[in-house]
């Protein structure tokens, strides 16, 4: 007669691992193939609904997984938060397992609970056979997570430009934004600047003018974030170099926000404007946040209530608890109270996505820098040269002034960018 292995040993080696994507030294390849022969219950759940053959998938034994299937294993049972077997394989990038679960039928578009598929995870995590064995099969690749985001956006977020170009060529769709931010593909590849992917984008006809919902556009990510090769590319492609955002700002002074000199030189020369636009402070107050934007925030928030810190005004926000993810910074004003209330936003998108969004943040980084209290009524009209000299970008200012920014410019409170400047460098500049 069969041994029979107890259940209790079973559940007790999956309860001794509580993330099976990262399980460590837990049922080897031996053990798993033994327990896959001899478990009575092959669809056994430990108490998050994981199954041995989700474990065998997540650590890439494809002879135990065989033998589960061969003994009845359903490839289509979902953990307690939706994934299958074929998603930790997928999301693992374990290739033989893949195909085993390929070649017994699973349902390949099935999602869990944040909506992602095998496909999207693999195409997230750079797996390119796996998605090219997923596309074979007939996996929707124009398919959205429950936040809008598509295969093609996980991956040129990343960069993996092979995922890429095999979804294009697969016929993707370039410019299908997603449910919160309405950012797209092209965006996603701005953030960190992934030219490769950009021109694959554009090849297939992505718009390089498409704003997400505060309004950026690919050049004005870019050049937010100092990507000076991207920004050329989108200049060659035709972007609109003086396209503005929700809030009045272009990319232009989103670079001098940042101090990026080389992209603001870059702009200049190719005819973006100094001191042509103006930001409204009311409308940059609400901005799409995403999770590593919320966390960037807070941790400025914090560091306003440090002794030492640089800043000697009270900063206290808020983060509204809509399902988009809205961020609201209600209040920027002198305090005495020695904690700042900061109210997260627990209504996180997929847990696999750890992807920035393309939010916007230059009034609520001028105006956590500005010692001033802020009127949500009213708008604040800052400059290029101002956000360059508030924080503190001797190069960009100099730059700017090359280009005729005119330093007697002022905002809603009279001030000029010679009054936002603590650089001497930057005070000396701004006085020739």
């Amino acid at each position: 007669m069969k041994p029979i292995v107890n259940i209790s040993i079973v559940a007790l080696l999956l309860l001794a691992s509580p993330a099976p994507l990262n399980a460590q030294g837990q049922g080897d390849r031996t053990n798993m193939l033994t327990l896959a022969r001899l478990v009575d219950d092959v669809n056994f759940t430990d108490t998050f609904d994981r199954t041995l053959l989700m474990h065998s998938a997540s650590k890439g034994y494809p002879s135990a997984c065989r033998v589960l299937l061969r003994r009845g294993a359903d490839p289509n049972m979902q953990s307690i938060d939706g994934a299958t077997a074929a998603m930790y394989a997928s999301y693992s990038g374990r290739t033989r397992v893949v195909k085993l679960l390929l070649e017994r039928g699973f349902i390949i578009d099935i999602q869990e609970i944040d909506g992602l598929t095998a496909l999207m995870m693999a195409a997230q995590n750079g797996h390119a056979k796996i998605v090219e064995m997923l596309l074979d099969n007939g996996a929707n690749l124009n398919l959205q997570s429950y936040d809008g985001y598509t295969p093609l956006m996980l991956a040129a977020q990343n960069g993996y430009t092979e995922i890429v170009d095999m979804l294009l060529e697969g016929g993707a769709q370039t410019d299908t934004p997603d449910l919160n931010s309405k950012t797209t593909a092209l965006i996603q590849a701005a953030l960190s600047g992934h030219t490769d992917v950009a021109k694959l984008l554009l090849d297939k006809g992505a718009d390089p003018d498409l704003q997400d919902k505060g309004g950026l556009s690919a050049l004005m990510t870019a050049s937010l974030n100092g990507h000076g090769e991207y920004v050329q590319m989108m200049l060659d492609q035709g972007a609109d170099i003086n396209l503005k955002c929700a809030d009045g700002s272009n990319a232009l002074f989103l670079a001098s926000l940042n101090g990026h000199a080389d992209v603001v030189k870059l702009l200049l020369e190719n005819g973006a404007k100094p001191d042509l636009q103006e930001s409204d402070g009311t409308s940059a107050l609400r901005i799409n946040a995403s999770e590593e934007l919320a966390e960037a925030l807070k941790a400025l928030l914090d560091n306003a209530t440090k002794p030492d810190s640089l800043y000697n005004e009270q900063v206290t926000a808020t983060i509204s608890s809509t399902r988009d993810g809205a961020l609201e910074a209600v209040k920027l004003n002198r305090r005495k109270e020695a904690n700042a209330s900061l109210y997260e936003n627990y209504n996180k998108t997929t847990a696999f996505i750890r992807a920035s969004r393309s939010g916007h943040i230059a009034i609520v980084k001028i105006m956590i820098k500005k010692d001033a209290k802020f009127n949500l009524e009213r708008t604040a009209k800052f400059t290029d040269l101002m956000a360059a000299a508030v924080n503190g970008h001797t190069e960009v200012v100099k730059l700017l002034l090359e280009k005729g920014a005119n330093p007697d410019l002022r905002d809603n409170e009279s001030k000029t960018a010679l009054d936002y400047a603590g650089n001497p460098d930057i005070r000396m500049l701004l006085t020739k």
